[in-house]
């Protein structure tokens, strides 16, 4: 997907929340609003996703609308959201449903949660308002917001609970699980095993393609992990919950993977179970990257495009294996990458495609461009590109095939390697 010739390098606030809906299997969302709403969801489904269920053939996707159009946005429809409602509620297959509105139909100042309010006792599962004005910003804005409603609407009560001794279960917070496809299942297995080096339990992963009952599993928890995707809600997850919280980093790459496992362990109270295990994990791994880096990577000329926290892991990611950086497009305008004024290279949070820095970095002589999908923003590129990160459209995952932790360190080096190992594309007209 991409935003077209001398367009933001960013992506809608709503599309966020699609993916965030994708990720819950039976969650649904029905927005006010006309059938462009359904639109949206083919880029993701099929696309990015070929394992999304957004859409199914018998047409009760889990995108609904009201239909409403010009005309009848200025006529109160309240019955209108309440019937569909109603409808997706008594789906055997619907676990939870999001309402939320197109800026046409927000402001005639319809109150969505009002309307979930006058259902109360005829709605068996859990309908939760997402306020159309906090849905401003891009696509990581409308993720996290979906994750903080998800605090707010599967029933919390903020009591906080007595708990003894160190932390034996954890719930996962703020983890960006944009497709179900086998690389962000191995995600989740390499951030399972993590947690289990260190003696905890992973009751549930917000989110991880579980299903609405399994996120509810939180209330269980001693301990949330928050992910950089969603802090916001962990911390309104602790206080309800009652459980400790701990901030830390994505760990993609070998620096930010320790930093991870070295957070929770002291969160937990078990910090030298912690450096035991990072230990074992790099006396693992370091020999595999030790013959490779030198003879593919060092002094290989890389760009980067991405989120901003997949842009700070590889970073590190660079520097282990000698790459040298010639510059980053960060393709979020909300979150810039942090201290980016002081490094060495072009970093622009999300430019337009067309703008002079933009071709600056992709005209630059360089040997890989680890990018998302940007084929219709670039032609004629002259050096190979590995496709990474949300969206990929031509790059799916068969296999479990993590990029985070370190199972997902020698996997992401492993693709860098056949893209560096293989021909140079011509260039194209």
């Amino acid at each position: 997907m991409s935003e077209g010739h001398g367009r933001p390098m960013n992506f809608p606030t709503l599309l966020g929340v699609y993916l965030a809906v994708n990720a819950i299997p039976d969650a649904y969302i029905l927005g006010d609003g006309p059938d462009c709403l359904i639109y949206k969801s083919h880029f993701i489904h099929g696309r990015h996703d070929l394992a999304s269920t957004l859409l199914r053939i018998s047409g009760r996707h889990r995108v609904a609308f009201s239909n409403v159009c010009s005309r009848g946005v200025v006529k109160e429809h309240d019955e209108i959201i309440r019937r569909q409602l109603r409808t997706i509620d008594g789906l055997k297959e619907s676990g939870l449903v999001f309402v939320t509105a197109l800026p046409m139909c927000s402001i005639t100042g319809v109150d969505y949660g009002r309307i979930i309010r006058s259902l109360a006792g005829r709605l068996q599962k859990p309908a939760i308002d997402l306020p159309p004005d906090s849905l401003i910003g891009d696509w990581l804005d409308g993720y996290g917001q979906v994750l903080s409603a998800l605090v707010r609407g599967l029933g919390f009560d903020g009591k906080a609970k007595a708990r003894k001794g160190p932390p034996k279960k954890a719930v996962i917070v703020g983890y960006f699980m944009d497709r179900n496809e086998a690389d962000h299942l191995g995600n989740l297995a390499e951030l399972r095993r993590m947690l289990s080096a260190l003696g905890l339990e992973t009751v549930s992963v917000w989110l991880g393609g579980e299903p609405a009952a399994a996120l509810k599993r939180a209330a269980e928890a001693d301990l949330v992990v928050s992910l950089p995707y969603g802090r916001a809600a962990a911390r309104a997850l602790a206080r309800a919950a009652g459980a400790k919280l701990v901030e830390t980093e994505l760990p993609f790459g070998l620096p930010k993977t320790e930093r991870f496992l070295r957070d929770v362990g002291k969160a937990a109270g078990r910090a030298k179970q912690a450096e035991a295990f990072i230990a074992s994990e790099l006396s693992r791994v370091v020999p595999r990257l030790k013959w490779i880096a030198p003879q593919y990577f060092l002094n290989r000329r890389v760009a980067f495009m991405g989120d901003p926290y997949l842009f700070e892991g590889f970073l590190d990611i660079a520097e282990d294996l000698g790459l040298k950086m010639e510059g980053a497009i960060v393709r979020s305008k909300g979150i810039p990458a942090a201290g980016h004024e002081e490094r060495p290279f072009s970093v622009l949070c999300a430019p337009r495609s067309s703008s002079p820095e933009v071709r600056r970095i992709v005209q630059a002589p360089l040997d890989l461009f680890v990018t998302c999908w940007c084929e219709q923003d670039f032609h004629g590129l002259r050096f190979p590109t590995l496709e990474f990160g949300f969206p990929s459209y031509r790059s799916h995952a068969l296999y479990e095939r993590p990029f985070l932790g370190a199972n997902g360190m020698l996997a992401f080096v492993e693709r860098m390697a056949d893209k560096l190992c293989a021909p140079r594309p011509e260039r194209r007209g």
